[in-house]
């Protein structure tokens, strides 16, 4: 296998916190091992409307200096219930993009809280159902997920996810970008967090 897949994924926040990381890691298959070439992180506010351009910019930054055959999401939500949209970073960017579920979205307690937070719970609430409209199973040797694909046929999707199993069921590319957010945030949280954290 040649190329290099991304994961997206981001850093936790604290209350009063307007924004959070967004990481995007990049795994290349060199000499038929996966190893981690690249990050790229950006930022993005928490329960905002802005996490399909900052995943976009960061797919383009990333494909600048790398072959990217798709980018792995972690589910479509970051920074709480900031939404982003998958078809249109594939629109935007040209790369496939596969959003990945490690458990089957909860509908019920996701529109609760949406109703109840958001004015506009609609319209989050419908691109998640468009979403999971597509989610497909794959059973894989180290632990099945979930998936929609854009840009990807399903049965190469299934395989790649499974490929990127490298020591977890965690694809290994969402697996380093969690991380990567996570210490990151972790950085921000012990300097009281930067200007615009609302702090």
């Amino acid at each position: 296998m040649e190329g290099c897949v991304a994961g997206v994924d981001d850093g936790f926040f604290r209350k009063g916190w307007s924004r959070c990381i967004l990481v995007l890691a990049a795994h290349c298959w060199r000499g038929g091992r996966l190893c981690p070439c690249l990050a790229e992180a950006s930022w993005v506010q928490v329960d905002g409307l802005d996490a399909t351009e900052a995943i976009a910019g960061l797919v383009s930054r990333a494909s600048d200096r790398l072959e990217l055959n798709a980018v792995l999401l972690d589910t479509p939500v970051f920074a709480g219930f900031n939404v982003a949209e998958p078809w249109r970073v594939h629109e935007e960017t040209g790369v496939p993009v596969v959003v990945v579920y490690a458990y089957p979205p909860r509908r019920e307690r996701v529109e609760r809280a949406l109703r109840l937070h958001f004015p506009d719970w609609r319209r989050r609430l419908g691109v998640l159902e468009r979403v999971w409209s597509r989610l497909r199973r794959a059973p894989c040797p180290r632990g099945e997920l979930l998936y929609a694909s854009y840009g990807l046929d399903a049965g190469d999707a299934w395989r790649l996810l499974c490929s990127l199993q490298v020591y977890t069921r965690t694809p290994e590319p969402l697996y380093t970008a969690h991380v990567v957010a996570s210490g990151l945030s972790r950085s921000l949280l012990a300097r009281r967090g930067p200007i615009g954290f609302g702090r």
